[in-house]
């Protein structure tokens, strides 16, 4: 595997930026993902508040529907 290829297979992804991919609110976002229908975020600190979603679920998740 490439180092660039592992980037992008590496990349996490803001609330924001996956609800302007499925086109939808960050409020549907959160209850599918509450509701089991999303990947869970991850933590990239695990001290930190922030989460994030793993670019590859997010794909595997839409290559799905």
């Amino acid at each position: 595997m490439t180092k660039q290829s592992n980037a992008t297979t590496e990349r996490l992804l803001t609330y924001e930026e996956v609800c302007t991919v499925l086109k939808t609110s960050q409020a549907t976002l959160r209850r599918y993902v509450k509701q089991g229908r999303f990947p869970a975020p991850v933590k990239p600190n695990p001290s930190g508040r922030a989460v994030r979603f793993r670019y590859q679920d997010v794909k595997a998740w839409l290559d799905k529907l």
